[in-house]
């Protein structure tokens, strides 16, 4: 049974429940009706994707995660977690950027059933009610959050001032249904707000999102399969944090893909991702 109406004319991101093949709660974006984690569910695919693939567990002292698509906080509530359970990290940031707070509210409506929610229940009102928290656990170790909200394309290339990022969640919409939020542009911007020992996840395996990050100067490697997808993708300013690097090969895979690029790349970015793929410091490792 559906527990929220949702009236799908008014703007931004609206939802509805919906379960997946296994049986587990999640939402579906009605505008795109794409199921949000809809394979493992949210808060199995936020764990095994972005927890267990950032090897936040294993960082100590402060840490600072972009959590990219926010949706309906699967993975916020995860590095919560995360962070509650490492207390060898004195101070977590979350920036959590989205168009607004829908899945958020959609999330506290039907939280009977998510239970993962409960150590996070007293914050999640908080954090639709403002835009900053701070938090300070039993042991004195902060947990802050800001949200940032707006079209990403337009808050990436605004010239803000954010925390340098160590974990990039980046959970949008799938490359086919909002390519604008995969272009080499958008992973250019993105790379002046991380740390040079920083690790990008996404869920994505899509060869025109491996290529825009690699023309953007990542190093792009795999990660692990998420549900019945494919592996994911791993990538970073420096080689040394990824274990498994895209093969020399991969231009090959790249120059014969009908999908090079994502649909919303200009014909100048196109040229630059093909040279700068070919071309790129990853091949000779």
């Amino acid at each position: 049974m559906l527990a929220m109406s949702i009236n799908e004319n008014e703007n931004g991101n609206k939802y509805i429940l919906v379960y997946t093949e296994s049986g587990k709660p999640t939402f579906k974006h009605i505008a795109t009706s794409e199921t949000l984690h809809g394979q493992v569910g949210p808060y199995e695919e936020a764990q095994s994707l972005y927890v267990e693939g950032s090897n936040i567990l294993n960082k100590c002292g402060e840490c600072v995660v972009y959590d990219v698509g926010m949706g309906c906080g699967a993975q916020l509530i995860a590095m919560f977690h995360a962070f509650f359970i490492n207390r060898s990290l004195s101070k977590l940031t979350v920036v959590s950027f989205d168009l607004e707070k829908e899945g958020l509210v959609s999330l506290l409506k039907n939280k009977e059933l998510f239970p993962y929610i409960n150590k996070f229940s007293h914050l999640l009102p908080m954090c639709i009610e403002k835009d900053s928290i701070k938090y300070v656990l039993d042991d004195e170790r902060i947990f802050e959050w800001i949200f940032i909200q707006g079209d990403f394309v337009k808050t990436i290339s605004s010239h803000a001032k954010y925390p340098l990022a160590d974990i990039i969640c980046y959970d949008f919409f799938s490359p086919v249904s909002h390519s604008q939020l995969w272009t080499y542009n958008i992973f250019v911007h993105l790379k002046k707000y991380v740390k040079e020992s920083s690790c990008f996840i996404t869920y994505s395996s899509a060869t025109c999102v491996r290529a825009s990050l690699l023309a953007a100067g990542f190093y792009v490697g795999l990660g692990i399969a998420s549900g019945k997808k494919a592996n994911s993708t791993l990538a970073s300013p420096t080689p040394h944090i990824l274990n498994d690097l895209l093969p020399p090969q991969w231009k090959m895979r790249f120059k014969r893909s009908q999908a090079q690029f994502s649909l919303s790349e200009t014909d100048v970015a196109k040229a630059i991702i093909e040279k700068n793929v070919s071309t790129h410091p990853q091949w000779l490792l």
